[in-house]
């Protein structure tokens, strides 16, 4: 229920009946976005809505509204001078505010639309609500907004931060409250708190540490890629056997994001071959390789993984449709038997299968996407950020389904910034710098201090 409290203080929802909440001491009426802004409340949302062929000087402009002298002409050196202004306020005043903010790194697109949000507030009482900022950022630029987050904090600004990363809750917050199953567990502060009692405040229970099991060397090689190239990809090899889950881990910008799509044919491939069941797929689209037996969850689950209008249903089995197919018309209560069994096997939370997708939480949409993976009883899975920006109770069912789907035998291949879940899943990791495969970490070897090392070194020395 995390998002859907910060969209009702947005005035984005209405609330239910009965809810009342006060600002600065006097009374704020909810549901109502002017009333949260006057109260001081400002909103930076996972979606930063930032205009990405606009410049930070236009992006700030366009909210706060242009200063403008005689015949209503835009007074370009006031408008960049408060842009520059907002972000020496951050700490980085170094950022030119002229280029168009797609060419900005992460962190500093978030700054982008931090210094938006709080253009042109007073001094005094103000709340700053931040949703999942670092979901979608690698690692060097949650440090970087962390830095802007501290400044904000010396500043006296009061920050509401949304987070399911338990590591971001101890490093940034005084106190932390709990929601589980949209209701409040427990408000408290975060001194005298370890990782365990949190996570059981959220789950319910006590999560324990696992890492893969050992995997036996005898398993026949289901994918087998040779040479591939295209992307940032320069020529890999690789095998996943049966039964066997294999990571990939390399910093932005390694080729690890383009590994997947490529096998996926969801990237033009230039070179190289890609071998399921001893048979080679000849075309390089997305149809070849799921007719091949290749399914592939995404990374970006709003843009590539669900369609944001469409229902539970709709989504789940929109992978193939001809099973619901009867003398030629689409039968929708086969479809809805379906996703009901679906929805029982994958514990996905929903008022239904006519539920829009768009109304589930992130985990929940994740589990429609695996679903929707998993029904094509492939032969190997591609997995992109499986457990990006979801909390750490759907994170281990994700996690168990994964490793489900390994014991039943399927080839599984997963690529993520996240090197504790490759320490949880994997039973070999590869890593991947400047396009190639450098080394390969095995069995007990694995370790998310070891994968850093060797991605960053790597980095440097190729660098």
């Amino acid at each position: 229920g995390k998002s859907t409290l910060i969209k009702v203080l947005a005035g984005y929802h209405q609330p239910d009946p009965g809810a009342s909440a006060w600002a600065n001491g006097e009374p704020l009426t909810l549901g109502d976005g002017d009333a949260a802004a006057a109260a001081g409340i400002r909103f930076v949302h996972q979606d930063l809505g930032l205009i990405g062929n606009l410049s930070t000087v236009e992006n700030i402009a366009l909210t706060a509204g242009y200063t403008t002298g005689v015949g209503r002409h835009i007074r370009w050196r006031d408008e960049v001078r408060r842009a520059r202004d907002a972000m020496d306020s951050l700490g980085l005043g170094h950022i030119d505010v002229k280029k168009p903010v797609d060419s900005l790194p992460p962190s500093q697109k978030t700054a982008v639309a931090i210094a938006r949000a709080i253009n042109g507030w007073e001094e005094g009482a103000n709340l700053l609500v931040l949703d999942e900022p670092t979901a979608t950022l690698p690692g060097a630029d949650v440090k970087r907004l962390f830095e802007v987050i501290h400044r904000l904090k010396e500043r006296g600004v009061s920050i509401l931060y949304v987070s399911h990363h338990l590591d971001e809750v101890f490093e940034l917050a005084n106190r932390v409250t709990v929601l589980r199953d949209a209701k409040k567990i427990a408000s408290v502060l975060v001194e005298g708190l370890d990782h365990g009692g949190l996570v059981e405040l959220i789950v319910g229970h006590r999560i324990e540490a696992a890492s893969a099991s050992v995997f036996g060397s005898e398993a026949r090689s289901v994918l087998r890629v040779r040479d591939l190239r295209g992307g940032n990809v320069h020529g890999i090899d690789l095998d996943v056997h049966e039964g066997e889950i294999v990571g990939l881990a390399g910093i932005t910008g390694s080729g690890r994001e383009h590994v997947l799509e490529l096998i996926a044919g969801q990237l033009p491939r230039e070179d190289g071959d890609v071998v399921v069941d001893g048979k080679a797929i000849e075309n390089y689209d997305p149809r070849s390789a799921i007719d091949a037996g290749i399914a592939f969850v995404p990374a970006d689950r709003k843009v590539r993984g669900t369609v944001g209008p469409m229902s539970v249903r709709e989504n789940l089995t929109l992978s193939d449709l001809t099973p619901h197919f009867v003398a030629g018309r689409l039968r929708h209560n086969r479809e809805r038997h379906e996703t009901h069994a679906w929805i029982k096997k994958l514990s996905i939370k929903t008022p239904g299968p006519e539920a829009s997708i768009g109304a589930l939480s992130g985990g929940n949409q994740q589990k429609v996407m695996f679903g929707k993976a998993l029904r094509l009883t492939p032969k190997v899975l591609l997995l992109a950020e499986p457990t990006q920006g979801i909390d750490i109770g759907a994170k281990d069912q994700i996690h168990s389904l994964v490793d489900q789907a390994a014991t039943d035998g399927v080839a599984t291949f997963v690529a993520t910034t996240d090197t504790d879940e490759l320490v949880r899943l994997c039973h070999r990791v590869l890593v991947i710098v400047d396009g190639q495969i450098v080394e390969e970490i095995s069995g007990g070897d694995i370790s998310a201090e070891k994968i850093e090392h060797t991605q960053l070194q790597t980095s440097r020395r190729s660098a």
